[in-house]
Parts: C-alpha cells; sequence; structure tokens
C-alpha cells in the first residue's frame, strides 16, 4: 500500500543569499520529487515562500539551484536528510515570547485549572517539545493536583522520538529558569532530562494537521507559528478544525505573529492578542 504523503510544516530560516524568482515549471518539478523523496506534499504551501527556502538551502550546501538539490538528495542519505530537517523542523524554545505564555496564565490558564475539575490541552507541532513541557511546567506550577492530560503532535516520526526522551541542551534550556530547572528536571551528564511529574502530563502522537481527523474536544489548542507557509484556503479549513476540536468557551493560542480574519467566519471570537474562543 502507498503511504500516504506528509505535509510540511513551516519552519524560521536562516538568512540565505537571495532566492530566484518562482520559476512554475521548477516548482512543479521540484514539488513532484520532494512527494516522491520524502513524502511530503507542498500543494497546500504557498509557492513563492517555500521556494525560497528551497533554494535557500541549496546555496547553503553549495548548489546552484533546486534542481541540483534534488538530484544530489536522491543519491545522498545524509543530505535527504538534512533536507527533510529543513523542511519539517520548527525552530523554537521554553516559554518563546514569554509575554504571551504570562498573558495565556493570566487570562485563561489558570481560569482553567483552578475551577475546572480536568483539563485537556493540544499542543500541535510540538516539535522537540518546547510547547508541552512548558504548559506542563505552568499546569503544575498553578494546580499541582488538577488532572491535566496534554496532547503533543508532530507529523515528524524523527522529531517525535527526540521530544519523547524530554532531554535537552543547556543551550536548549535558555528559557528555564533555575527554580524551575531545580524543580522539573534533572542533571543527566551535560544535559537536562524533565522529571517524571512531567512526562506524565503529556501522550505524543504523530500527526498531520492537514490530513488526519481531529480528537476532541480540548480546553486549550496551542498551535504557534506552525501554519504561517499555509495558502489561505488551508488555513480557513484548519481553523475551522481547531474549532470544531474545542469545547465552548475553549480557547485556540497562537503565534505572536499571527492572527484570523474574518475570525467569525471559522466559528471563532477574538479573544485578546493571539488568542481565540470557541463561543
Amino acid at each position: 500500500m502507498e503511504t500516504p504523503p506528509r505535509t510540511l510544516r513551516p519552519i524560521v530560516m536562516p538568512t540565505f543569499a537571495p532566492a530566484p524568482d518562482l520559476d512554475p515549471e521548477a516548482y512543479d518539478r521540484m514539488a513532484r520529487s520532494v512527494r516522491a523523496l520524502l513524502g511530503i506534499d507542498l500543494s497546500q504551501y504557498k509557492p513563492a515562500q517555500v521556494w525560497r527556502r528551497v533554494n535557500g538551502f541549496a546555496s547553503a550546501k553549495g548548489l546552484p539551484d533546486a534542481d541540483a538539490l534534488v538530484a544530489k538528495v536522491q543519491h545522498d542519505a545524509e543530505l535527504r536528510q538534512a533536507f527533510l530537517d529543513m523542511l519539517t523542523i520548527n525552530v523554537s524554545e521554553f516559554f518563546r515570547n514569554v509575554e504571551a505564555w504570562d498573558a495565556l496564565v493570566a487570562q485563561f490558564l489558570r481560569p482553567m485549572l483552578l475551577a475546572q475539575l480536568s483539563v485537556r490541552i493540544w499542543s500541535a507541532g510540538c516539535s522537540l517539545g518546547y510547547e508541552p513541557f512548558t504548559l506542563a511546567m505552568l499546569a503544575r506550577e498553578i494546580a499541582p493536583h488538577t488532572p491535566v492530560k496534554i496532547m503533543a503532535t508532530d507529523l515528524d516520526d524523527t522529531i517525535l522520538s527526540r521530544a519523547r526522551t524530554g532531554n535537552y541542551t543547556e543551550a536548549q534550556m535558555a528559557g528555564v529558569s533555575p527554580s524551575r530547572r531545580a524543580r522539573f528536571f534533572r542533571n543527566v551528564g551535560s544535559n537536562w532530562e524533565a522529571k517524571p511529574e512531567l512526562q506524565a502530563l503529556i501522550t505524543w502522537k504523530r500527526h498531520d494537521l492537514l490530513r488526519d481527523p481531529y480528537e476532541r474536544p480540548y480546553d486549550l489548542i496551542c498551535c504557534r507559528n506552525v501554519v504561517i507557509y499555509f495558502t489561505e484556503a488551508a488555513k480557513v479549513d484548519l481553523y475551522k478544525r481547531f474549532c470544531d476540536a474545542l469545547r465552548p468557551g475553549g480557547v485556540l493560542f497562537l503565534g505572536a505573529t499571527e492572527s484570523i480574519p474574518n475570525v467569525r467566519n471559522v466559528g471563532l471570537l477574538p479573544a485578546g492578542l493571539t488568542f481565540y474562543k470557541r463561543p
């Protein structure tokens, strides 16, 4: 049976040399090759932005263009893995955009945890696990005994396997205060590992936001800096599905630079900067 193609999850890219203007024929050729080689479907992503990313990556690897990159990827397993990582790994960190996390706690998360018998959260596009572990730390600080279930999903099995370990380098722990490190992590060699108290709150699962069904209902869905390269049609469909997956009164938490135009058309209401609520 043919394996269903995966979809691309956007990332924040480093600065490369300027990419050539979009060549529709070359882009289509590249997209077909990416689907065949990596199982990633680019059809619901903005071609111009993907084209810049792919050509930037080719330039960084000393290759003249996307065609040359695809040709080399077919025979170079290490480059193929690096190309896959470039397309799917999201740049993140613990407590990214700390002001947004402070607002989440004050306006939504603390009231949920103190008023409800249990809380169910979805970290959609969890990458290396920074977001679900951030949520787990906050949950245990606010309400140590409230039952909390955090579903952490990503489309990349390799990234999920790393996230499941809860193991982070000193550099990756930059956003975690000394008091939080002492409470929620332990030293393992030169790294830090999340304690069982956090690990027990999180379930890890491979999930494609554009293709797979959504579980429900959730009190809070966090999908931050994940959909910025989606086409507008794909975003509208995604936000409608997020709305359906929230309980009435549930909250959608987006990235600091993300917003939903015509938000009522997807069934949500604005509830503050980067926050949306199902009425």
